[in-house]
């Protein structure tokens, strides 16, 4: 996979933006529809780079083109072309629409915003603009201050991953019932600007990324044909609820199928505290009345001593061991079932520390290594060649060589579909 620094420049004259038609010249995308753009060389300023290409394609200088706004980079995979363009977009403002087309393009038009999904375009186009087209920077602050909860969902450190990402969710749907939106696409800014913050609130969370992700791919598809503003808020309440339920089936499907994989005797070890593992140890203990479950207490937060408080409350036969006595019970462990926080494209995971050396200690001694979770949390942000931010105090990163099998929603999986799974989810996420 490649990565791919460009500017992508929205020229804006009486609230209609400028498209050109790249011409059969060009070495990508010959023949749709894109705003000014170009590459960015390395340590390149983005701004310089855009006037540039402003310059070159279309003829206008500086004097003639006043910046509006700058927008936070996104990221756009081409799959075919196994690259991913890191998108730096521009908002500009021009006096008058004359323009002067260099040899990259062979077509202009001057289109009404709502228009640009109605065009074939380089790969997220639309999605580009949508970061430059309102003061996001604006909208967040609003919300950030009618909504305390988001800055609650950023201090949490007591839920996991999964219920984060169902709260983040829940933040979304109360910024559609709360704002003062005069319109759908005043709401949809919102609701981005919203699905932005929520990102930077817990960075390491891939469900908090990929759920609202997935919440905002699909309102921003029912805005296109929804008519008023009243019925766009009922719709967006109606499908947080929906990715909401969907997320908690996820949990259970995960659960039920790693359920499966365990024994009906011997002894399970975990670490940490995953509600998934608790439910598959709960449905295999029905039946499994030979299991034992041995439970780390997990340092530094002491999770585990949650976790077999919660088996056996639930008639699951348990043993509590500090994490230290791991290395002198692993020999008599059959199998190892633990959570994820995130799972890399590589098949990595990311879970509390200690886990990576639980997962040594397994290998070497040919125990089953075994991760449970469901796929949203597999790590866009990883495929697409963004940094993965994770506390090192809290949390620690497992190598996928000592992964025996994922178990999620959809079965159990290869360390090495981890990659494919990621390609087609991001086919329905906003970026």
């Amino acid at each position: 996979m490649q990565f791919r620094h460009v500017v992508t420049s929205f020229l804006q004259h009486e609230r209609r933006i400028l498209l050109l038609r790249r011409s059969s010249k060009v070495g990508s995308y010959q023949g749709t529809w894109a705003a000014v753009s170009g590459y960015l060389e390395e340590n390149e300023d983005p701004l310089q780079r855009a006037r540039i290409e402003i310059e070159e394609e279309v003829g206008l200088d500086s004097a003639q083109a006043t910046l509006v706004r700058s927008g936070e980079p996104l990221r756009a995979l081409d799959e075919e072309k196994n690259t991913v363009w890191i998108v730096h977009p521009f908002l500009f403002e021009i006096r008058e629409r004359k323009i002067q087309l260099d040899w990259e393009h062979t077509e202009s038009k001057w289109i009404e915003a709502d228009e640009l999904s109605s065009y074939e375009t380089v790969p997220k186009l639309k999605e580009a603009f949508e970061r430059v087209r309102w003061d996001l920077q604006v909208a967040s602050s609003r919300m950030l201050i009618a909504l305390p909860s988001v800055d609650e969902l950023a201090k949490d450190r007591v839920h996991g991953a999964s219920s984060l990402g169902r709260s983040s969710i829940e933040v979304l749907a109360e910024v559609a019932r709360a704002s003062s939106a005069s319109s759908i696409n005043e709401l949809l800014s919102n609701l981005l600007s919203m699905m932005l913050e929520l990102r930077k609130a817990q960075p390491s969370m891939a469900t908090i990324r990929n759920l609202t992700g997935q919440f905002l791919y699909e309102i921003a598809t029912a805005g296109q044909t929804t008519g008023s503003l009243d019925q766009f808020r009922e719709t967006a309440a109606s499908l947080a609820q929906k990715v909401k339920r969907d997320a908690e089936q996820a949990v259970e499907n995960a659960a039920r199928n790693s359920a499966h994989i365990l024994l009906e005797k011997g002894i399970v070890l975990t670490h940490s505290y995953s509600s998934t593992v608790r439910r598959a140890l709960e449905l295999r203990g029905k039946s499994g009345r030979g299991l034992t479950v041995y439970v780390t207490e997990s340092s530094p937060g002491l999770e585990g001593k949650q976790l077999a408080k919660d088996l056996i409350e639930i008639g699951v036969p348990v043993r509590l061991i500090p994490d230290s006595a791991v290395d002198s019970i692993i020999s008599d462990v059959d199998m190892v079932l633990v959570g994820a926080d995130s799972i890399l494209a590589d098949g990595s995971v990311i879970n509390k520390i200690g886990t990576k050396k639980i997962a040594t200690m397994a290998s070497e001694g040919e125990i089953k290594f075994c991760v449970v979770c469901e796929s949203s949390k597999f790590s866009t942000v990883d495929f697409l060649g963004e940094p993965v931010h994770f506390a090192d105090t809290v949390f620690d990163l497992t190598p996928s060589e000592y992964v025996s099998k994922i178990v999620t929603e959809s079965g159990s999986m290869e360390t090495r579909e981890v990659e494919q799974q990621i390609k087609k989810m991001l086919s329905q996420l906003y970026p």
